[in-house]
């Protein structure tokens, strides 16, 4: 199983602020495409991967949307309208749930009370961890994996106590090549290494 955790810093978790967030400094916009990239190949899901977006714009808690390959649902389609929509349900789904408590959307989508940081080391247990830096070190020296969770952000570099908490954890820092690419192509990216 491959898992990429995005941690989305202005992402808000209210339903009706994140649709109406396409275009503005959350750039919510950018998530279908990570969607698209993570889990869907022609005529089927990669059942090997699994999503997780985290948001952290809350009064009380992040939320953490989970999509599953294995069992994700009907999002209504691959549009850019009907993905937003899906996280927005989601999220209504998960509005007052309690810290560290979970829900299930209709879609599949699993919507969770959760931090970046206790979620990250919940994945990391017993499993490899990757975060994405331009300074790490280069993919191609990276030994054939058979699970792994990758670690990425959106628009807005990780904090650097967040990066040395992650480091003094376990997790080693890869890097893709010094061109910043899209949380979406860094997937893309990494798809395409994990399957040669």
């Amino acid at each position: 199983m491959f898992d990429f955790v995005v941690k989305c810093r202005r992402t808000p978790v209210e339903p009706s602020r994140f649709l109406a967030s396409v275009g503005r400094e959350a750039h919510v916009e950018f998530i279908p495409a990570m969607i698209v990239n993570a889990l869907f190949v022609a005529n089927g899901h990669r059942e090997n991967s699994r999503l997780h977006l985290v948001f952290e714009q809350s009064t009380d808690f992040s939320r953490i949307l989970t999509f599953d390959g294995r069992d994700l649902g009907d999002l209504g389609g691959l549009s850019e309208t009907m993905l937003l929509g899906s996280c927005a349900d989601a999220l209504s789904v998960g509005a007052r749930l309690t810290k560290e408590a979970e829900a299930r959307a209709a879609s599949g989508i699993i919507v969770r009370a959760t931090s970046f940081e206790k979620w990250v080391q919940m994945l990391t247990t017993d499993t490899p961890g990757y975060l994405l830096d331009p300074r790490g070190a280069p993919i191609q020296e990276m030994d054939p994996l058979a699970r792994a969770v990758f670690i990425l952000t959106d628009q807005l570099s990780l904090p650097k106590n967040t990066q040395k908490g992650l480091m003094r954890k376990g997790v080693t820092s890869l890097s893709l090549g010094t061109q910043m690419l899209f949380a979406s192509q860094c997937i893309s990216v990494l798809h395409s290494r994990l399957t040669h």
